[in-house]
């Protein structure tokens, strides 16, 4: 006879550098994080196929566990058998690849229409053209604005529940004669989420055009905004699209749900969290080629997506978007002349490479904080934060889980957590988290199928504990006590420390002990509004931080100055001695000196000749012929070295442009 089954479930997320895996299951009854894998993904050249970055992780996973989990042809064997093969659930998550380009239609610019974008935040979209009543071009320009965009989805909605219905159809068939036009038969995917009387002409309109979709209203009364429904149909959207390409249709067809969009999964584990614990949730990732943000307080959730902020593939990118002189700003020495424009194009073309030396690590957390400080400004424009003539500031959040390689792979928990602390500049009292196992991912996917098993999995503490930070708010002074600070541990100890402005102290409580904190703010600071908190905090691998270097962040505006102020923090968080910043990095570099193939180095070389023609990888030369010949005449398998690997992943980001 058939054994129970378990409840077992294998997520897998599909990242542009990394493909990682997980194993839940019920352990004495509750479900648990029983094993993981990572890999590097496959669906660029050599493999150009996903399935082969499944079966490379997923192999991982059994031969921790024992159990066998792949059919011979490399299907995920479901449900679970007798004999503990297979598993009863599978999901898949996917942040990889380009995105959708999207054209929003709606009936008025503040009502459908925005609804529409926000319901968009939670996948992979580049919205390319609006339209709507307002639109001040002539019938003629918009249908030639919508033919130009080249969409890949269109997005319809407008006239709530009982509402306008003739103008909605108008849009509607603005849109057939666009789609009639498109050549070569290319035809976008719809999704429909307007007045729901309309559903069946719409379904008559566009039935042998496109694939559509049909969600609910997402403006149902003009002050009713419903996105849930019209989010999951951009999920099966984003699915279709995928399936296409890189042995994606096949994985979809291993999964109910195909395989959905990473970015969801953050928006929709913001709003499960702000509602278990006693305060709001900000969850971030910064990943290779794509950024992403979901804050929830309350009622109010907001998500944002970044698709050219990333510390890889879209580095450069990242460089374009918030300027060289954003990332020189969180340098502590003088950078060569091209030096971050140089690092940006080698880390676009090698996105999987790590920093080799200290000037590389500060190069890429400049990156990391200009990127992600980036994402949170934008969204604190939308929470209104700041009173007129003030600078915003991040609102108390009492959970903060960072997602990506540069806040969770950079060695050391303490430069982890300093990673979160200056990029996103916290205020009140926050514990931070590290999601080193994607499991953010994996969750939100699950919640459609088994929302007990992500309760369970977030009880279990499966996420990484830096710890609890107190910040002050304010400017406070160098030479005078920010925060009177008093720790009683559980033994009965009583630690004592006034922190000075401008400073970080980290009493270092270890992971699974408590402790109460005493709290009291300086002469004009506050803690998130309060000048003292008394509460008991939970330790971490970093453990109890308290930031008295104000809010927002005064960061010298001199290298010099940042060459005091960051090595010194770094020693606070990591609990190492201060490594002083070496003189002749805050000498003016050499207008002759070239930066060196590395990214974080930079050294004198001869001037090119006259007439030379001179390039990244070297002279007459082109990017692609170089690494070609690099790769030329290797045998490639399954098994193929990480660093064959890099070069691969070369010359396919090198094609794609």
């Amino acid at each position: 006879m058939a054994a129970e089954p378990s409840g077992s479930i294998l997520a897998v997320d599909f990242g542009n550098v990394l493909t990682r895996a997980i194993l839940i299951d019920l352990v004495d009854g509750v479900y648990r994080l029983v094993a993981r894998g990572e890999t590097r993904s496959t669906i660029g050249f050599p493999s150009n196929d996903a399935r082969v970055g499944l079966r490379r992780v997923v192999q991982q996973i059994s031969e921790v566990t024992g159990r066998k989990l792949l059919t011979p042809d490399g299907r995920v064997i479901t449900p679970e058998s007798s004999d503990r093969s297979g598993v009863d659930d599978f999901v898949m998550t996917a942040s990889i690849g380009r995105t959708l380009r999207t054209v929003i239609i709606g009936l008025v610019p503040e009502v459908s229409v925005a609804s529409s974008i926000r319901a968009t935040g939670g996948t992979y979209v580049e919205i390319v053209e609006t339209f709507s009543l307002d639109d001040p071009r002539s019938e003629q320009e918009q249908l030639n604005a919508l033919v130009a965009a080249r969409p890949d989805l269109v997005f319809i909605a407008g006239g709530s529940e009982d509402g306008a219905q003739e103008t909605v159809m108008q849009l509607a068939r603005l849109v057939k004669q666009a789609i009639r036009l498109m050549q070569g038969g290319r035809s976008p995917n719809l999704i429909y989420a307007g007045n729901s009387a309309l559903v069946p002409s719409i379904r008559v309109l566009f039935g042998e055009f496109s694939t559509l979709f049909i969600a609910p209203n997402v403006r149902p009364s003009a002050d009713t905004e419903d996105l849930d429904g019209a989010q999951l149909q951009l999920a099966l959207a984003y699915n279709q699209q995928r399936s296409g390409r890189g042995g994606f249709g096949e994985l979809g067809r291993m999964t109910s749900l195909g395989v959905l969009p990473t970015a969801q999964s953050y928006r929709v584990m913001a709003e499960y969290l702000t509602q278990v614990i006693d305060g709001g949730v900000l969850l971030v990732d910064m990943g290779s080629a794509v950024s992403i943000l979901a804050a929830a307080a309350g009622e109010k959730v907001t998500s944002t997506i970044r698709t050219d902020i990333g510390l890889g593939h879209s580095a450069d990118s990242l460089l374009h978007a918030v300027g060289a002189e954003a990332v020189e700003n969180w340098l502590p020495f003088r950078p060569a002349p091209n030096q971050i424009r140089h690092y940006a194009l080698n880390k676009t073309l090698r996105p999987g490479t790590v920093p080799e030396t200290l000037k590389g690590l500060y190069l890429e957390h400049a990156f990391l904080k200009a990127g992600m400080g980036r994402l949170v400004k934008d969204v604190l424009a939308s929470w209104g934060t700041a009173q007129p003539g003030q600078v915003a500031l991040t609102p108390p959040f009492r959970r903060i889980i960072a997602a990506g390689s540069g806040f969770t792979g950079s060695g050391h928990p303490g430069l982890g957590a300093l990673a979160m602390l200056d990029a996103i500049q916290p205020t009140g009292v926050a514990q931070l988290q590290a999601d080193a196992y994607g499991l953010i991912a994996a969750l939100g996917g699950l919640a459609v199928t088994n929302p007990s098993a992500v309760v369970q999995v977030m009880e279990s503490s499966s996420f990484e504990q830096y710890g609890v930070v107190v910040s002050v708010s304010g400017l406070p002074r160098s030479n005078r006590t920010a925060l009177n600070v008093k720790i009683t541990t559980s033994d009965g100890q009583t630690i004592k420390q006034q922190v000075q402005g401008g400073s970080l102290w980290v009493y270092p409580l270890p992971v699974g002990l408590t402790a109460k904190i005493d709290v009291r703010a300086g002469r004009g600071l506050n803690i998130g509004g309060k000048g003292r908190v008394r509460m008991e905090v939970e330790g971490g691998t970093v453990g109890i931080i308290f930031d008295a270097r104000g809010r927002p962040l005064p960061v010298a505006e001199t290298a010099s100055g940042r060459a005091d102020q960051i090595p010194a923090w770094i020693a606070a968080m990591t609990g190492d001695p201060i490594k002083p910043v070496d003189q002749s990095w805050l000498e003016v570099p050499d207008r002759d000196a070239e930066v060196d193939d590395r990214p974080d180095t930079y050294s004198r070389r001869p001037a090119s000749r006259a007439g030379e023609r001179r390039g990244l990888f070297g002279r007459r030369t082109s990017g692609v012929k170089q690494v070609e010949k690099a790769v030329a005449g290797m045998q490639l398998s399954d098994d193929t070295k990480p660093e064959v690997m890099d070069l691969q992943n070369q010359l396919d980001d090198l094609r794609r442009k």
